[in-house]
């Protein structure tokens, strides 16, 4: 069996797990901040784009505007409500949105039920080095890749870009010179969990029925690692990252599978690990921070 079919899968797939994992790192690197709500807002995005599509025939392309603006103003309510009262008080942040992720939830499986749903939108598909591959999915990467881009251009070119930098490098020295540090907060929050809702749109395309309140758990775990991979603070690290993550976890696959072990998509996650351990002895800043 060729190994390159699973190599370009773990490079779409991929593409998907960089931009779920964007607003994570802006998050941690403006607030100092661990989301731990993290899978329930992709969540969320996923269910938005199942009802969008069964209720209206609305495809996953034009729902993920409105999960956009969805997650801008959950991000906005998020450090409204939650993080800006708690100050500081690191550990009370952390339980507080460990209780958020439970809660939005639970929410979910008493309005939408605790049930599998999904939906499947096909327009085709081209074949490269011998593989299938869905247009729709393809679009997915290359949609979260232009998002990726953006975000960073976003940061490096744009005033407010420099002020994000500026509160991260010293607020206090953003504050003198007129940078209003809690604005800033305030918007960093909204454009990351945004962001992480239209990811969760765009993974709808890879799961047809995998859509239910609890499925935000494992993305958390995955978010994490692939932004400790990448480095926490650093948007196209994360993304890359994404990338290096879905290549082991699809030619882990290939590869267990191919020596015979019982739960080859198991042994491809520890491997991922093995990874993460292994950057974080010799480059604990990331792969992809300076």
């Amino acid at each position: 069996m060729d190994i390159l079919p699973f190599f370009l899968t773990g490079i779409i797939i991929g593409s998907i797990y960089g931009l779920t994992t964007l607003g994570l790192s802006l998050i941690f690197g403006v607030l100092r901040v661990a989301n731990v709500a993290h899978g329930s807002f992709i969540m969320i995005g996923a269910y938005i784009a199942y009802l969008a599509f069964v209720s209206w025939a609305l495809p996953p392309f034009g729902s993920a505007l409105i999960a956009l603006l969805v997650g801008l103003a959950a991000g906005y309510l998020v450090y409204i409500g939650v993080i800006k009262p708690l100050g500081k008080a690191e550990l009370n942040i952390l339980v507080a949105l460990f209780a958020l992720g439970a809660l939005l939830a639970e929410v979910a499986r008493l309005v939408w039920g605790p049930d599998f749903v999904g939906y499947t939108w096909s327009i085709g598909s081209v074949e490269v080095a011998g593989l299938q591959i869905e247009i729709t999915k393809l679009i997915g990467a290359v949609l979260a890749l232009a998002i990726a881009v953006a975000l960073e251009l976003l940061l490096r070119k744009t005033y407010f870009g420099r002020s994000i930098r500026a509160v991260v490098q010293d607020p206090v020295g953003a504050m003198v010179v007129g940078v209003d540090v809690q604005r800033v907060f305030s918007a960093s929050a909204a454009v990351g969990i945004g962001v992480t809702t239209l990811g969760g749109v765009l993974l709808t395309l890879f799961i047809p029925v995998g859509i239910n309140p609890y499925m935000g758990g494992p993305y958390t775990l995955i978010g994490f690692v692939i932004a400790v991979l990448g480095g926490l603070g650093s948007i196209m690290g994360a993304y890359l990252a994404g990338l290096l993550f879905g290549v082991f976890e699809s030619v882990g696959f290939y590869v267990f599978s191919a020596l015979g072990f019982a739960e080859p998509s198991q042994m491809a996650l520890f491997l991922a690990f093995v990874l993460l351990l292994l950057v974080l002895l010799f480059k604990p800043t990331g792969l992809f921070r300076l």
